[in-house]
Protein backbone atom coordinates (compact mmCIF):
# COMPACT_ATOMS: atom_id res chain seq x y z
CA UNK A 1 0.00 0.00 0.00
CA UNK A 2 3.18 2.47 0.27
CA UNK A 3 2.88 3.96 -3.32
CA UNK A 4 -0.89 5.10 -2.71
CA UNK A 5 0.34 7.53 -0.04
CA UNK A 6 -0.88 10.78 -0.26
CA UNK A 7 -3.15 9.79 -3.51
CA UNK A 8 -6.93 11.05 -3.09
CA UNK A 9 -9.66 7.89 -2.61
CA UNK A 10 -13.06 8.71 -2.43
CA UNK A 11 -15.41 6.42 -0.92
CA UNK A 12 -19.32 6.31 -1.11
CA UNK A 13 -21.44 5.16 1.91
CA UNK A 14 -18.74 6.89 4.28
CA UNK A 15 -21.19 7.51 7.27
CA UNK A 16 -20.91 3.79 8.76
CA UNK A 17 -20.84 0.34 8.61
CA UNK A 18 -18.18 -1.10 5.47
CA UNK A 19 -17.81 2.40 4.30
CA UNK A 20 -16.34 3.83 7.51
CA UNK A 21 -14.14 0.91 7.68
CA UNK A 22 -12.69 1.65 4.47
CA UNK A 23 -12.21 5.11 5.08
CA UNK A 24 -9.58 4.26 8.15
CA UNK A 25 -8.41 1.42 6.10
CA UNK A 26 -6.85 3.97 3.37
CA UNK A 27 -6.17 6.99 6.07
CA UNK A 28 -3.92 3.92 8.10
CA UNK A 29 -2.62 3.60 4.74
CA UNK A 30 -1.68 7.44 4.70
CA UNK A 31 -3.99 8.29 1.59
CA UNK A 32 -6.31 11.18 1.76
CA UNK A 33 -9.87 10.18 1.78
CA UNK A 34 -12.98 12.04 0.10
CA UNK A 35 -16.16 9.89 2.71
CA UNK A 36 -19.30 10.80 0.59
CA UNK A 37 -23.13 10.07 2.28
CA UNK A 38 -26.54 11.63 2.66
CA UNK A 39 -25.41 11.72 6.80
CA UNK A 40 -22.90 14.51 6.72
CA UNK A 41 -23.23 14.67 10.41
CA UNK A 42 -22.86 11.12 11.48
CA UNK A 43 -19.23 11.59 9.37
CA UNK A 44 -18.19 14.44 10.80
CA UNK A 45 -18.82 13.05 14.61
CA UNK A 46 -16.49 10.00 13.21
CA UNK A 47 -13.97 12.12 12.22
CA UNK A 48 -13.52 13.31 15.38
CA UNK A 49 -13.00 9.86 16.98
CA UNK A 50 -9.62 9.37 14.53
CA UNK A 51 -6.29 9.91 15.46
CA UNK A 52 -5.06 13.21 15.04
CA UNK A 53 -2.58 12.56 12.25
CA UNK A 54 -5.49 11.00 10.42
CA UNK A 55 -8.16 13.88 10.87
CA UNK A 56 -6.78 16.87 8.39
CA UNK A 57 -6.80 13.77 5.48
CA UNK A 58 -10.51 12.83 6.15
CA UNK A 59 -12.56 15.12 4.20
CA UNK A 60 -16.80 14.63 4.89
CA UNK A 61 -18.94 15.45 2.07
CA UNK A 62 -22.91 14.93 2.29
CA UNK A 63 -23.45 13.85 -1.23
CA UNK A 64 -27.44 11.77 -2.49
CA UNK A 65 -26.01 9.44 -4.95
CA UNK A 66 -30.24 9.43 -5.93
CA UNK A 67 -29.61 13.11 -7.36
CA UNK A 68 -27.04 14.04 -10.33
CA UNK A 69 -27.01 17.31 -8.97
CA UNK A 70 -26.14 16.44 -5.28
CA UNK A 71 -23.13 13.91 -6.82
CA UNK A 72 -21.46 16.35 -9.45
CA UNK A 73 -21.69 19.10 -6.92
CA UNK A 74 -19.45 16.61 -4.69
CA UNK A 75 -16.93 15.91 -7.71
CA UNK A 76 -16.73 19.83 -8.62
CA UNK A 77 -15.46 20.43 -5.26
CA UNK A 78 -13.16 17.13 -5.13
CA UNK A 79 -11.59 18.55 -8.45
CA UNK A 80 -11.13 22.14 -7.44
CA UNK A 81 -9.50 20.83 -3.85
CA UNK A 82 -7.20 18.09 -5.43
CA UNK A 83 -5.61 19.84 -8.72
CA UNK A 84 -8.46 18.50 -10.49
CA UNK A 85 -7.92 14.40 -10.47
CA UNK A 86 -8.03 11.38 -7.58
CA UNK A 87 -6.61 7.82 -8.01
CA UNK A 88 -8.80 5.58 -6.09
CA UNK A 89 -12.80 5.42 -6.53
CA UNK A 90 -14.21 3.08 -3.96
CA UNK A 91 -18.19 2.42 -4.80
CA UNK A 92 -19.39 0.78 -1.34
CA UNK A 93 -22.95 3.12 -0.69
CA UNK A 94 -25.93 0.65 -1.13
CA UNK A 95 -29.48 -0.04 0.57
CA UNK A 96 -32.40 -2.69 0.75
CA UNK A 97 -35.61 -2.98 2.18
CA UNK A 98 -37.35 -6.08 3.10
CA UNK A 99 -40.66 -6.74 1.31
CA UNK A 100 -41.87 -8.20 -1.49
CA UNK A 101 -41.54 -7.16 -5.18
CA UNK A 102 -45.34 -7.65 -5.91
CA UNK A 103 -46.21 -5.85 -2.76
CA UNK A 104 -48.18 -2.90 -3.32
CA UNK A 105 -47.17 0.91 -2.33
CA UNK A 106 -43.46 -0.06 -3.05
CA UNK A 107 -42.50 2.02 -6.49
CA UNK A 108 -40.68 4.48 -5.34
CA UNK A 109 -38.93 2.32 -3.38
CA UNK A 110 -38.11 -0.09 -5.63
CA UNK A 111 -36.78 2.98 -7.90
CA UNK A 112 -34.48 4.12 -5.17
CA UNK A 113 -32.90 0.78 -4.62
CA UNK A 114 -31.57 0.79 -8.47
CA UNK A 115 -30.64 4.37 -8.28
CA UNK A 116 -28.54 3.72 -5.20
CA UNK A 117 -26.95 0.33 -5.69
CA UNK A 118 -26.71 0.31 -9.44
CA UNK A 119 -26.92 3.55 -10.93
CA UNK A 120 -24.99 5.89 -8.28
CA UNK A 121 -21.88 3.53 -8.96
CA UNK A 122 -22.20 4.22 -12.66
CA UNK A 123 -22.65 8.04 -12.42
CA UNK A 124 -19.77 8.01 -9.69
CA UNK A 125 -17.54 5.75 -11.98
CA UNK A 126 -18.10 8.26 -14.85
CA UNK A 127 -17.36 11.92 -12.78
CA UNK A 128 -14.36 9.44 -10.78
CA UNK A 129 -12.83 8.60 -14.47
CA UNK A 130 -12.92 12.11 -15.67
CA UNK A 131 -10.10 13.10 -12.66
CA UNK A 132 -8.21 9.66 -13.47
CA UNK A 133 -7.74 10.57 -16.76
CA UNK A 134 -5.86 13.44 -15.74
CA UNK A 135 -3.98 11.39 -13.09
CA UNK A 136 -3.05 8.87 -15.33
CA UNK A 137 -1.58 11.85 -18.07
CA UNK A 138 0.53 12.65 -15.02
CA UNK A 139 1.78 8.29 -14.73
CA UNK A 140 -0.22 8.45 -11.83
CA UNK A 141 -1.71 4.83 -10.94
CA UNK A 142 -5.62 4.31 -10.72
CA UNK A 143 -8.48 2.14 -9.30
CA UNK A 144 -11.93 1.81 -9.15
CA UNK A 145 -12.97 -1.30 -7.14
CA UNK A 146 -17.30 -1.83 -6.39
CA UNK A 147 -18.50 -3.47 -3.20
CA UNK A 148 -20.77 -5.62 -4.66
CA UNK A 149 -22.48 -8.57 -2.13
CA UNK A 150 -22.71 -12.07 -2.42
CA UNK A 151 -26.71 -11.44 -3.81
CA UNK A 152 -24.89 -10.39 -6.89
CA UNK A 153 -23.84 -13.96 -7.63
CA UNK A 154 -26.99 -15.95 -6.46
CA UNK A 155 -30.71 -15.07 -5.54
CA UNK A 156 -31.55 -16.25 -1.93
CA UNK A 157 -34.48 -18.53 -1.40
CA UNK A 158 -37.95 -16.43 -0.25
CA UNK A 159 -38.30 -15.33 3.32
CA UNK A 160 -41.81 -15.70 3.68
CA UNK A 161 -43.73 -12.01 4.44
CA UNK A 162 -40.74 -10.62 2.79
CA UNK A 163 -37.89 -10.71 0.70
CA UNK A 164 -34.92 -8.76 -1.22
CA UNK A 165 -36.95 -7.41 -4.39
CA UNK A 166 -34.52 -5.62 -6.42
CA UNK A 167 -31.67 -5.68 -4.37
CA UNK A 168 -30.10 -9.09 -5.92
CA UNK A 169 -30.93 -7.65 -9.21
CA UNK A 170 -28.74 -4.58 -8.88
CA UNK A 171 -26.23 -6.62 -7.72
CA UNK A 172 -26.40 -8.83 -10.43
CA UNK A 173 -26.59 -5.71 -12.95
CA UNK A 174 -23.52 -3.81 -11.36
CA UNK A 175 -21.36 -7.20 -11.63
CA UNK A 176 -22.17 -7.10 -15.68
CA UNK A 177 -21.23 -3.28 -15.47
CA UNK A 178 -18.06 -4.00 -14.13
CA UNK A 179 -17.57 -6.14 -17.11
CA UNK A 180 -18.80 -3.43 -19.39
CA UNK A 181 -16.29 -1.12 -17.82
CA UNK A 182 -13.61 -3.12 -17.89
CA UNK A 183 -14.06 -3.87 -21.68
CA UNK A 184 -14.28 0.11 -22.12
CA UNK A 185 -11.35 0.95 -19.66
CA UNK A 186 -9.05 -1.88 -21.93
CA UNK A 187 -6.55 0.60 -22.90
CA UNK A 188 -6.19 2.28 -19.84
CA UNK A 189 -3.02 1.07 -18.80
CA UNK A 190 -2.32 2.77 -15.28
CA UNK A 191 -6.29 2.02 -14.67
CA UNK A 192 -7.29 -1.35 -12.65
CA UNK A 193 -11.11 -2.33 -11.91
CA UNK A 194 -12.24 -4.85 -9.26
CA UNK A 195 -14.67 -5.92 -7.03
CA UNK A 196 -15.49 -7.18 -3.86
CA UNK A 197 -18.43 -9.47 -2.90
CA UNK A 198 -19.11 -9.49 0.91
CA UNK A 199 -21.64 -12.00 2.47
CA UNK A 200 -23.44 -11.51 5.38
CA UNK A 201 -21.68 -8.73 7.34
CA UNK A 202 -22.08 -7.10 10.51
CA UNK A 203 -23.59 -3.39 10.05
CA UNK A 204 -26.59 -2.02 10.81
CA UNK A 205 -27.49 -2.24 6.93
CA UNK A 206 -30.62 -3.43 6.19
CA UNK A 207 -31.46 -4.33 10.22
CA UNK A 208 -33.53 -6.92 10.76
CA UNK A 209 -36.20 -4.57 12.34
CA UNK A 210 -37.62 -4.00 9.56
CA UNK A 211 -38.72 -7.53 9.25
CA UNK A 212 -40.76 -7.44 12.43
CA UNK A 213 -43.12 -10.29 12.59
CA UNK A 214 -41.10 -12.72 10.37
CA UNK A 215 -37.97 -12.09 12.43
CA UNK A 216 -38.51 -15.81 13.68
CA UNK A 217 -37.83 -16.88 9.68
CA UNK A 218 -34.66 -14.62 8.97
CA UNK A 219 -31.63 -16.99 8.84
CA UNK A 220 -29.55 -16.72 12.24
CA UNK A 221 -25.60 -16.93 11.02
CA UNK A 222 -23.05 -17.33 13.61
CA UNK A 223 -19.89 -15.32 13.17
CA UNK A 224 -20.79 -12.87 10.10
CA UNK A 225 -18.18 -10.85 8.53
CA UNK A 226 -16.31 -7.76 10.22
CA UNK A 227 -16.83 -4.67 8.49
CA UNK A 228 -13.24 -4.74 9.04
CA UNK A 229 -12.81 -7.24 7.23
CA UNK A 230 -13.91 -6.12 3.75
CA UNK A 231 -11.88 -2.98 4.43
CA UNK A 232 -9.25 -5.76 4.27
CA UNK A 233 -10.21 -7.32 1.18
CA UNK A 234 -9.78 -3.50 -0.03
CA UNK A 235 -6.74 -3.05 1.17
CA UNK A 236 -5.53 -5.88 -0.37
CA UNK A 237 -6.81 -5.27 -3.85
CA UNK A 238 -5.29 -1.91 -3.63
CA UNK A 239 -1.76 -3.47 -2.47
CA UNK A 240 -1.43 -6.22 -5.25
CA UNK A 241 1.32 -5.35 -7.50
CA UNK A 242 0.43 -3.17 -10.25
CA UNK A 243 0.85 -5.92 -13.06
CA UNK A 244 -2.06 -8.13 -11.45
CA UNK A 245 -5.87 -7.44 -11.29
CA UNK A 246 -8.21 -8.51 -8.34
CA UNK A 247 -10.71 -8.35 -11.02
CA UNK A 248 -13.49 -10.38 -8.11
CA UNK A 249 -12.83 -11.01 -4.60
CA UNK A 250 -16.48 -13.21 -3.18
CA UNK A 251 -15.65 -12.98 0.69
CA UNK A 252 -18.59 -14.78 3.19
CA UNK A 253 -18.62 -15.80 6.48
CA UNK A 254 -17.40 -19.42 7.14
CA UNK A 255 -20.81 -20.55 8.41
CA UNK A 256 -23.00 -19.15 5.39
CA UNK A 257 -23.77 -21.48 2.70
CA UNK A 258 -24.30 -20.45 -0.82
Amino acid sequence: MERWRGKVAVVTGASGGIGWAICKELLNADMIVIGLARRLQAMEELKTQLPSNQKDRFFPRECDLTSLPSLRTAFHWLEQRFAQRMHVLINNAGMCEFFKLLDAGNDETLKQVIEVNLMGAVYCTKEAYRLMKKAMEFGEECHVINVNSLLGHTVPEAIPGCGFNLYPVAKHALRATNEVLRREMSEDKLLRLSEISPGLTDTDFGTKEQLSSNLDKFPNFVDPLKPEDVARGIAFILGSPQHVTIAELLMVPSTEKY
